[in-house]
């Protein structure tokens, strides 16, 4: 399966690599900063999800996730309705 998904990544980046897109694309040293930050946060992300999913019924995961649910009830009521 991963060579698989090398061929389609290489496909995808060959495929945009020849796009008017990519070459208007300027790439600073600030751009690259924060796209490496959303980066470790998606990353940082997805490790606390599989962890709170994996460890259901463990005492102190439980009250982590219920202290992560109070905390953003208020955004998650905002983007419910």
């Amino acid at each position: 399966m991963s060579n698989s998904l090398i061929k389609i990544s290489q496909v995808l980046a060959d495929k945009s690599a020849n796009t008017q897109l990519t070459s208007n694309i300027k790439m600073n040293s600030e751009v690259i900063k924060s796209l490496n930050y959303e980066v470790m946060y998606k990353m940082l992300e997805g490790e606390v999800e599989k962890l709170i999913i994996s460890n259901e019924g463990n005492p102190t995961i439980d009250e982590f996730k219920k202290n992560i649910i109070t905390k953003f009830t208020y955004l998650l009521s905002k983007l419910t309705s």
